[in-house]
């Protein structure tokens, strides 16, 4: 049996009306599965579009090197029930016109999926190149509105290829005056996080949000400790993001001898509620 397939084996089941439907125990309590996407399709596909979209841009205030792409070298199925983001050196022009030397992808569930509180979890194995910086994140819908960071920002795994065994986790969120407060997590695996797939969630509630690895907690930041830098702004819908960047303010300098494509896999996203 797959590891993809053995993870389903920790699920248990609940009673719903009118019909059994799959949950997790999560620090002792169950949550069902509201929504998920397990990548099943032929190789070579793009991710289902009633699920993902693709943001396809370059100018970064995050000094990043790539542009975003739509192509299937960048985003797709890898026909075995896996989706791979792809850093590749690809030099050209982008959609909005900015010339990079380098390729990615960053797909989102905005406009199509939104949820508000919940366990946002991803099985995944991050690339090893230093220079990449792997992410997983939500953004409050309301952004086109109210702009960021007043829309709030929850990332629920960060890591970069420069130091392998760091997992990162923020929270972003605005002061009274709408600047930008942040509050951060991290923890040390015990290997290089790229050696193997991994379980990153965020256990995000009305009063508290919860970041582990592998069913493990590693960090905890509470509405307390949120208030005491500025507003609370996650009781509303947020979207998911998954992107693989280059360089930017947390990635750094693209090692020399980096080999090419740099790819991000994901298992599975699934949001508990």
């Amino acid at each position: 049996m797959s590891l993809r397939r053995t993870a389903l084996m920790f699920l248990v089941l609940c009673v719903g009306s009118p019909m059994l439907v799959a949950c997790e125990k999560v620090f002792g309590e169950s949550r069902t599965l509201a929504w998920s996407d397990e990548f099943d399709g032929p190789a070579g596909h793009s991710p289902d579009p009633r699920n993902w979209r693709f943001e396809e841009f370059a100018d970064s205030t995050d000094t990043e090197k790539q542009c975003y792409s739509d192509s299937t070298q960048n985003v797709a199925l890898n026909g075995e029930g896996y989706l791979r983001i792809s850093a590749r050196d690809l030099p050209g022009h982008c959609a909005d016109g900015w010339y990079r030397y380098y390729t990615s992808g960053r797909i989102t569930t905005e406009g199509l999926h939104t949820w508000t509180h919940g366990r946002l979890e991803i099985r995944a194995q991050v690339p090893d190149g230093v220079g990449t910086w792997a992410a997983v994140w939500a953004l409050g819908a309301n952004k086109p509105e109210v702009e960021w960071p007043r829309s709030g920002e929850l990332d629920i795994m960060e890591h970069i290829g420069a130091d392998p065994d760091h997992l990162i986790g923020t929270v972003h969120g605005p002061t009274s005056t709408g600047e930008r407060w942040f509050l951060q997590t991290s923890t040390d695996a015990d290997a290089p996080l790229s050696d193997g797939f991994h379980t990153y969630a965020l256990d995000w509630g009305e009063d508290e949000l919860v970041w582990s690895l592998d069913g493990e907690e590693y960090g905890r930041i509470t509405r307390d400790d949120v208030e005491e830098e500025g507003e609370w702004v996650f009781d509303k819908p947020f979207y998911l993001l998954l992107n693989l960047a280059l360089e930017g303010y947390l990635g750094g300098p693209i090692a020399e001898d980096i080999e090419w494509p740099q790819t991000f896999v994901i298992d599975y996203v699934r949001v508990y509620q």
